[in-house]
């Protein structure tokens, strides 16, 4: 039964995306990572390490001099963020019956016209899913899945799982962007 109601939820999730999608109009293009100075990061956090290995990318890019905005989904609260986290964390509480995320910060995430917009989710986060979609951003990227195909500019199949593998491969692949 339980599976039944969430798989009505997530339907209404998507129902309303669509509606919200046919609201929106935005300008997109590719954009090289290389040439990208302001970036945003949409991550599932489960785990410490997916913390952590979060973190690690956020520092490197702004090594490379780039603003960086991190989004997280927690999926467990007991989880501790780093005193000086740099990332933005969204749970449970923050998102409404049918998943559709509901607070201010989300909302300003999505407004912001990031040059790249990067989704680790590998797994479907529709929370993160519904953020990708409405997002304001010029290029968005994320692992490749059929059915969310269209809130995308730039898909990558991959075999990864981790944080740190998936997002390694995404950028060997907006390096080559020219």
């Amino acid at each position: 039964m339980k599976k039944i109601f969430n798989r009505f939820r997530l339907q209404s999730g998507f129902a309303r995306l669509k509606q919200e999608i046919s609201k929106m109009s935005r300008k997109n293009r590719s954009v090289s990572l290389s040439s990208a100075q302001n970036i945003g990061i949409l991550v599932p956090i489960q785990n410490e390490k997916e913390l952590q290995e979060a973190e690690i990318l956020a520092t490197q890019l702004k090594e490379e001099h780039k603003k960086v905005k991190l989004m997280g989904f927690l999926f467990d609260k007991t989880i501790k963020l780093w005193p000086d986290s740099n990332i933005e964390m969204i749970s449970p509480e923050d998102i409404e019956w049918n998943y559709v995320p509901k607070k201010d910060k989300i909302v300003n995430f999505i407004n912001n016209e990031f040059d790249i917009l990067i989704n680790l989710c590998t797994e479907v986060c529709f929370p993160l899913v519904y953020i990708t979609a409405l997002s304001k951003s010029l290029f968005k990227v994320g692992a490749y899945d059929k059915r969310n195909s269209a809130f995308y500019d730039f898909m990558v199949d991959t075999q990864q799982h981790s944080i740190s593998g998936f997002s390694a491969e995404l950028k060997y692949y907006l390096d080559k962007i020219k």
